[in-house]
Parts: structure tokens; C-alpha cells; sequence
């Protein structure tokens, strides 16, 4: 198949899920106001457009479970970087017009007693706790460092109360909503609402509970754990059902957790560094950069790893099909670049490759001989220019922080006819889109993926 056919569903996949989104989004108030409208006593445009703030904020609210859960049918048209961006996006939408919904109401009615009174009736207090619930969860999402989180204490104390604030948020939505002229007082109404957070829990159970068991009891087993420097490890992994059966692409990760080893068993994602082509294992080169992956040396042959995915759309082989390909990379971000680099050489993919590749001194190049003998062999055509900031001893390649001078010495023939693929830390991330920008390659040609766990 083209990559021109491969594109087409996968477009419009991904706009049927937006459609689907928005309907389920919009489907309550439409309903609610349809079935209930006649019956509604006057109650001013200030009071209806609270309830349907109120309604569409708590239909978001059961999605993001739906959304959050790495349902691979999904994300596949989008890449999870993606939907964890939108993830984040909708549960600030969400809070606000929620927020909205109390002080509508009390503006409605004239009567803003009704936000400070701390006697009220029971389905209206928990509205209230799982207001401020929510707010202590997108607080604690946005301003993790700021608060100083660990992430797994973080991602821990996220999942309860989430459901705390589903339960809640399900209970006052469906007591308060059930009177006479409530939103909630015709069955189907009632079926949707219902139908609604039971797809949210099960969306977490299976996020939370199913697929992790069903991973468990099916493991993965380290074959061999290598030194690629003095900080960097790759760990290689016999994957014969590779997580769940699927064969991944090269530029995609796993989530991995890591049995029966002196490494705590916390989940963490991982980019794959082999090729599709290398059956029946996986390796994963992983930087000793955090509490965590200071461990990554302790692990030993024989030890099991769980692993879940592939995930990810950053791969060569799922974009447009320009003639020629650069990579810039920052650091272990050549990982998910090494793996596309080993599957065009296995493949004989023709086409001209420059990969920039970043790093400090000369001691944390990583595949350098590798790198070196794809160039002398020719497949694919590669071209490599490294960069050092601090280079030890001799060195005769460019020095100093990636510039636009670099860029412009060494890729700007390549402009309008290239994919660029950039890895790396942020910052080295967000200073070569902005001199690619400035070279006049367009948004559309510039491929990364970020996550901040």
C-alpha cells in the first residue's frame, strides 16, 4: 500500500473520532433540552445556560477517562503525545465551565448567598466536593513540579480522585437533575447520563486493571543489558507477543514495568531503538537521568519487564512522501532515529538521510560506529554532522550550541523536498523548529514528539 492510501483512512479515522467526540459532548444538552424544553418552566436564559454548561462540562469529564486510557484504536490516528495534550486541554475547558455552572445560578436568581452558605442540601454539597476535588487534580496536573510530585505518588493519588470526582460528579448530576423539570427526569435522559459514566469506568478499568493483568500474566524477559556510554544503557527484551501482538514502527515506544528486579515497579515509557525487521526482541536504550533510570544498570539477564503498547506516530513511514529525510537529535533523543535509521538500512530505502546529532563531548555520542558505517556502506544515504558543546581533546567537526549558521551550512538545499524529524530536550527542540521556521520549511514538514511525565 502507498503511503498516499496509508494516509486517506487514517484521516479520516481520526475526523470520525472528532465528530464522535463532539456529538457525545453535545448529544446530553441537545437531548435534554429537547425532551425536556416543553415542560421546562421559564427559567431565563442565564439558569438553561448554566444546566447546559453543567451537563457538557460532565459529559467531558466521563470522556477523559475514554481518552486517558490508551485505547490503541484510537490512538492511532493521532499519536499519544497528542491526545495527552488534548487530555490536559479539555480538563481545564471542562473546570471552567463548571465553575460557570454555580455562579450562573446564582446570578439567575439574584441570590449569591447560595455559593457561601454552608448548609445545603446533600446532592448540592457533593457538587460542591467534587467541584473543589477537580480543581485540587487539574491543579495538581498543571503545577506537578511546581508542587514538587514524584510522579508515581502523583499519578497514584490522580486515580483517586478522578474517580472521586466521577462518582460524585454522577451522583449529583443525576439527583438534581431527576426533578420534575430537572434534565434528568426522562428515561432517555437518564439512560444516556448512566450509559455515559459506565463507559468512564470501564475505560478505566481496562486503562487501570484489565490491560495491565492481561500484560502481567504474559511477561516479557530481559536477554541482555549493554553499556552504549557512561550514562546510557540499552536494554534488550525477548517480546515474543511485543505487548499485545502488534508489530511496532520504527520511531515508536512502550510502556514498560519492570518485575522481580531491584528497579521499582513503576511505569515508564521508553522509546525502541531496534528495527521492526528484528524478530522475536525489543531493545530500549535508556539514559540513567532519574531516580529511576539511575537503576536501569541493576537490571539483569532473566529478570521479567510487562510491557504495553507500541505507541506513537513518530515514524518515517507514516508520513508524506518527500524525497528526502533529516533528523536532528539531542542527546539518548537519537533512539526513536536510530530505530527508522536500522529499518531503511535493512529495508535498502534509497533515499538521502542528514541526521544533526547534538551532544556534549565525544564520550556521550552514542552509536557512533554504527552511525559511521551506515554512511561508508550507504545504506541508507546518510549523512552525519555532529555537534559538540564542550568537545574533550582533539575534534574536528562543529562546536559550540545547534545555530541557525549550522543549519543553514548543511541542510539548506533540503528545504521543500525533506521531512524533518526532531528528538531531544526541550529546549534543543524548540530552537530547531524555530530556525527551521525561519529557513521557510513548513509546519507540516516538522515532526517531534514531547512528553512530561
Amino acid at each position: 500500500m502507498s503511503q498516499t492510501a496509508r494516509r486517506r483512512p487514517i484521516a479520516t479515522m481520526a475526523i470520525l473520532w472528532i465528530v464522535l467526540y463532539t456529538g457525545a459532548v453535545l448529544l446530553p444538552v441537545v437531548l435534554a433540552n429537547t425532551l425536556s424544553w416543553a415542560h421546562r418552566p421559564e427559567s431565563g436564559f442565564l439558569l438553561n445556560l448554566s444546566r447546559n454548561l453543567a451537563l457538557a462540562g460532565l459529559s467531558i469529564l466521563a470522556l477523559q477517562f475514554v481518552v486517558a486510557a490508551r485505547l490503541q484504536w484510537i490512538e492511532a490516528y493521532f499519536g499519544l503525545d497528542a491526545i495527552l495534550w488534548f487530555h490536559k486541554a479539555m480538563a481545564v475547558f471542562a473546570v471552567l465551565m463548571l465553575l460557570a455552572h454555580p455562579l450562573l445560578i446564582a446570578w439567575g436568581h439574584g441570590n449569591w448567598t447560595i455559593l457561601t452558605r454552608l448548609v445545603v442540601p446533600w446532592p448540592v454539597q457533593l457538587g460542591r466536593i467534587a467541584l473543589l476535588l477537580l480543581l485540587a487534580v487539574v491543579g495538581t496536573s498543571l503545577g506537578r513540579r511546581v508542587f514538587r510530585l514524584e510522579y508515581e505518588r502523583w499519578r497514584r493519588l490522580h486515580n483517586v480522585l478522578v474517580l472521586a470526582v466521577l462518582g460524585l460528579g454522577f451522583v449529583h448530576g443525576l439527583i438534581m437533575g431527576s426533578g420534575r423539570h430537572g434534565d434528568l427526569s426522562t428515561w432517555p435522559m437518564r439512560i444516556l447520563w448512566s450509559g455515559l459514566f459506565l463507559i468512564a469506568l470501564a475505560a478505566y478499568l481496562h486503562h487501570r486493571w484489565f490491560a495491565p493483568r492481561r500484560n502481567r500474566l504474559a511477561p516479557c524477559e530481559v536477554i541482555a543489558v549493554g553499556r552504549e556510554s557512561h550514562d546510557v544503557w540499552t536494554i534488550k527484551v525477548r517480546a515474543t507477543l511485543n505487548g499485545n501482538g502488534r508489530r511496532h514502527l520504527p520511531g515508536q515506544f512502550y510502556f514498560i514495568t519492570f518485575l522481580d528486579s531491584a528497579l521499582p515497579e513503576e511505569e515508564h515509557p521508553f522509546s525502541i531503538s531496534s528495527s521492526p525487521t528484528e524478530n522475536g526482541y525489543l531493545t530500549f536504550t535508556i539514559k540513567a537521568a532519574g531516580d529511576f533510570t539511575q537503576s536501569i544498570a541493576s537490571l539483569r539477564p532473566g529478570d521479567r519487564a510487562m510491557i504495553r503498547g507500541p505507541f506513537g506516530r513518530f515514524s518515517h513511514i507514516l508520513r508524506s512522501g518527500r524525497e528526502d529525510i533529516v533528523f536532528i537529535a539531542g542527546g539518548v533523543g537519537i533512539t526513536p532515529l536510530i530505530s527508522m535509521l536500522r529499518y531503511m538500512r535493512d529495508t535498502g530505502d534509497p533515499r538521502r538521510v542528514v541526521l544533526i546529532f547534538v551532544n556534549r563531548a565525544q564520550r556521550d555520542i552514542l552509536f557512533r560506529d554504527e552511525l559511521e558505517k551506515m554512511q561508508r556502506v550507504g545504506r541508507p544515504q546518510l549523512r552525519v554532522i555532529h555537534v559538540l558543546s564542550r568537545p574533550q581533546g582533539a575534534w574536528n567537526g562543529e562546536t559550540g550550541r545547534l545555530n541557525h549558521e549550522i543549519m543553514q551550512k548543511y541542510i539548506s538545499d533540503l528545504v521543500g523536498t525533506s521531512s524533518f524529524y526532531i528528538c531531544g530536550p526541550l529546549p534543543l527542540t524548540r530552537l530547531a523548529i524555530k530556525i527551521l521556521r525561519q529557513m521557510g520549511v513548513f509546519q507540516a514538514d516538522i515532526h517531534t514528539e514531547q512528553f512530561t511525565f
